[in-house]
C-alpha cells in the first residue's frame, strides 16, 4: 500500500531527482538533438538536455558526413578522433527511462527522496502559488528535499557541471 500523499510525492521525488541531476525529466525522450560547436578541439562533447540512453548519429557540415567512432556514457560522448574546433557538430540521441528500464540507484533515490517527503523532511518546497505569482525551485533549494543517501546514489548520473 502507498502511504497517504506517497503517489503526489513519488512524481515530486521524480521532478526533484531530474533537476538535481541536471534535466528536466527522466522520462523517455526519443528524439533530442543539440547541435554543438566546440570552441577548441576535444576528444569528448556534453550534453546539455539530459544524459544520453542511446546516441543515434553524431554528424557534421550540416548532416552530410557522420563522425566515426562515436560513443555515449551519461552525459558525454566521444569520438575515436576527437572534435574539431569550430566545426558544428549535430548529436541526435534517445535520453530518459521507462519505469522497467530506469537504472536501479536512480529508482531508489527517488525512493529515498519520496520518503524524505512523506516524512516532512527537507527544508524547501517543490514550488509554491500565492495568488497570481508562482514559483518553482531552483536546483540549490532542490538539493535541501534530496537526502544523502539519495545524492550519493544520484552522483554518477548528475550532469558534470550540475
Amino acid at each position: 500500500a502507498v502511504p497517504t500523499g506517497g503517489a503526489d510525492a513519488l512524481d515530486t521525488a521524480e521532478a526533484l531527482v531530474a533537476v538535481f541531476l541536471g534535466t528536466d525529466t527522466l522520462a523517455v525522450n526519443a528524439a533530442n538533438t543539440e547541435d554543438v560547436t566546440p570552441p577548441r578541439s576535444r576528444d569528448t562533447i556534453e550534453t546539455t538536455l539530459s544524459p544520453v540512453t542511446t546516441l543515434t548519429s553524431v554528424t557534421y557540415n550540416s548532416a552530410a558526413d557522420t563522425v566515426a567512432g562515436t560513443t555515449a556514457s551519461k552525459w558525454i560522448v566521444k569520438a575515436t578522433n576527437g572534435f574539431s574546433s569550430g566545426v558544428k557538430y549535430t548529436i541526435n540521441y534517445a535520453s530518459g527511462w521507462s519505469d522497467v528500464t530506469m537504472p536501479t540507484s536512480i529508482k531508489k533515490a527517488v525512493c529515498a527522496v519520496a520518503a524524505n517527503i512523506v516524512n516532512g523532511g527537507g527544508q524547501g518546497t517543490a514550488g509554491e502559488t500565492i495568488g497570481d505569482y508562482s514559483r518553482s525551485m531552483n536546483p540549490m533549494e532542490s538539493s535541501e528535499m534530496i537526502p544523502p543517501v539519495a545524492r550519493d546514489l544520484l552522483a554518477p548520473w548528475r550532469r558534470p557541471d550540475a
